[in-house]
């Protein structure tokens, strides 16, 4: 897809699932410190208000518009996941707490992955430093009751096995709130390579809801769309991976 390449970083569509993807991606120890999302978006917020100056203050001084109608996090995660163990998949620094769980977290920024940790063994949890593909695998079977992947599939070169683990330590029933950038939504169309969800080289991964829901299907999970009405419109897509009870 050449008309999204930017500088070194190349675009390609599967021609069998219709994913969109980074072909070159920068790779697991490249995003540990040189692409660390912390980083990298402070260089592409910067890059954007340069080049649409008028457009990206509007959209940053409107920022409460996302959460108008929308329940806090605590009160949807449990909602959703009911009580007990809690995995935040990219959890930044686990600054934020949510009563009724033990929350764990995996994070590959070594800075941030320390936070995560000091503020997660403050309440019971600790966080695990490394790539979600690889650090997920260090949890036991059927310990957690809900999973978070929050704005992280989008940066993981390996959705496939990551969510193969996610069922795995999932309990029977539990279920895994996914949020990830909206490749078909309008915004895309219309703004192409200065769409908002577009951040080179830390996102790999460019979902639509089918290309999501095939991503399920093959890992296990059933699909709940959780914004159908604002989907078209909306940046991002907000589901729940869902697991039959046992």
């Amino acid at each position: 897809m050449p008309k999204f390449h930017r500088d070194e970083w190349r675009m390609g569509r599967c021609r069998s699932c219709d994913l969109v993807y980074l072909t070159n991606p920068p790779g697991y120890e490249a995003l540990v410190e040189d692409f660390a999302w912390e980083k990298t978006w402070v260089t592409e917020k910067a890059a954007r208000l340069e080049a649409q100056p008028l457009l990206q203050r509007a959209d940053l001084a409107t920022r409460w518009r996302h959460k108008i109608g929308r329940k806090p996090d605590a009160v949807r995660y449990a909602e959703w996941f009911g009580a007990g163990n809690l995995l935040n998949v990219g959890c930044a620094g686990a600054s934020e707490q949510y009563p009724g769980f033990t929350q764990y977290g995996i994070e590959i920024s070594e800075d941030l992955a320390a936070k995560a940790d000091e503020n997660l063994r403050a309440h019971g949890g600790y966080c695990v430093h490394g790539p979600g593909a690889e650090a997920i695998k260090a949890f036991p079977d059927a310990l957690f009751d809900g999973v978070i992947l929050r704005s992280y599939l989008e940066h993981e070169e390996h959705p496939h096995t990551v969510l193969q683990q996610v069922a795995r330590i999932l309990k029977p029933g539990g279920r895994a709130y996914v949020r990830v950038p909206n490749f078909n939504s309008v915004g895309r169309k219309i703004f192409q390579r200065k769409w908002v969800g577009l951040r080179y080289p830390d996102h790999v991964q460019y979902f639509t809801l089918d290309t999501l829901r095939d991503l399920a299907r093959r890992t296990g999970f059933s699909v709940r769309l959780l914004n159908p009405i604002r989907l078209p419109l909306d940046d991002n897509i907000n589901v729940l991976f869902e697991r039959g009870a046992a």
